[in-house]
């Protein structure tokens, strides 16, 4: 199926743009609340807590905090974020690799659910938040397929513990006094097989028997566009069915990325051996292509008689800046908008300050009107805090 925008959401937006300066992103709640009900209706069961790393702004974790999401945090910042948007304590779980000392001791007042990541994670968190209820990641060393960066449950990766150690490390945790609730598995992200989870749940699945009953099983998030999430309501029910626990899951970008657009515009056309677009933003705004090779749909918001077939760069001083290749497009003239679909998620959140480049402003339409997340950053913003 073709990406495409809410026609009330697209017409919104095109009555926008005269006002404003581009770039900047454009974010349907509307359709963030149809992806949450998409999640509710396959899993029922399930306690969903919001990833913020996919799209962090205050204004929509507030929002989705009405919902009743908690919150899935992977550093102190987001922790402190999330707090500020009014999640409590006991509805944020705190993820990552690396927990600094630092960060340990500015949370012990009021401490997160803690995913201990290590046997480091481990010794640190009980010397530092003695008090924590903690979960302890798996990884499950399994080669699901996604970008090598986003493969977060292959062994090589840097996240979790091995299945071999896990039965050790619950020990561990319980003999150290930590408030042990269960286990926790992430894949990776923009998953789209159904067998990819399927073999993760069998992994936990068969270190039951030395693990024991538990009560919660966080099962991560990483749900494809295209997933087929219906697929996996039985097998996780039958998976907390064994252990005795409440499923949690953390969804962010499959509840994000198609309510959100970046818009930019066109500067000029140019040829080399190829035939571009430059635009008036791109990897500073949008590091996603960058990165990870993603690949964001194309809409005109334009007309034009002609047609021809673009590559879209953006203005930074860099080869790799470049949001699209071998996009077929209306001709465009100079100050004509695109807008790049699929969006929503690790599009602002990631927007840099190279080069000086301001981020750009974030709004998000209601379906009666238009709400500021963020402003754009101004310039002497960019070097407030230098000497």
């Amino acid at each position: 199926m073709e990406p495409s925008l809410d026609p009330r959401f697209l017409e919104a937006l095109r009555r926008l743009l005269p006002d404003q300066s581009t770039p900047f992103y454009a974010y349907d709640w509307t359709r963030v609340v149809v992806q949450v009900a998409r999640m509710r209706r396959a899993f029922p069961f399930a306690r969903l807590l919001y990833a913020l790393k996919a799209n962090p702004r205050l204004g929509l974790l507030r929002r989705l905090r009405g919902l009743g999401l908690g919150a899935e945090a992977v550093s102190l910042g987001e922790v402190l974020r999330a707090y500020r948007a009014g999640f409590g304590p006991e509805e944020v779980v705190w993820n990552g690799p690396v927990k600094p000392v630092e960060a340990l001791l500015a949370l012990r007042e009021r401490s997160p659910v803690v995913v201990l990541d290590s046997e480091g994670d481990i010794l640190r968190v009980a010397r530092h938040l003695p008090q924590a209820r903690v979960l302890l990641r798996v990884n499950p060393d399994l080669p699901v397929r996604t970008h090598g960066h986003l493969a977060t449950g292959r062994g090589e990766s840097q996240f979790g513990v091995l299945p071999e150690a896990v039965p050790g490390l619950v020990q561990a945790i319980r003999q150290r006094g930590l408030g042990f609730l269960g286990l926790h598995l992430h894949l990776g992200s923009a998953l789209d097989r159904v067998e990819d989870f399927l073999q993760g749940y069998r992994v936990l699945e068969a270190l039951f028997p030395q693990v024991g009953p538990v009560a919660v099983l966080d099962l991560g998030g990483g749900f494809g566009l295209g997933l087929d999430l219906e697929a996996l309501s039985h097998p996780m029910q039958a998976l907390a069915r064994l252990y005795g626990a409440q499923v949690w899951l953390e969804p962010g970008r499959f509840l994000l990325a198609e309510a959100g657009v970046l818009v930019v515009r066109v500067v000029g056309l140019k040829e080399t051996r190829r035939r571009y677009l430059l635009l008036d933003g791109g990897m500073t705004a949008l590091l996603r292509p960058a990165l990870y090779g993603a690949r964001h749909p194309v809409l005109p918001l334009y007309a034009s008689q002609a047609e021809g077939e673009f590559d879209l760069a953006g203005p930074a001083c860099e080869a790799g800046d470049v949001l699209a290749r071998g996009v077929r497009l209306p001709v465009p003239k100079e100050g004509d908008a695109l807008a790049l679909l699929q969006a929503g998620a690790y599009g602002g959140s990631m927007a840099l300050t190279y080069l000086d480049t301001p981020r750009p402003k974030e709004l998000l339409w209601t379906g009666e009107g238009w709400e500021v997340l963020r402003e754009r950053d101004a310039l002497e913003s960019l070097w407030a805090n230098e000497g």
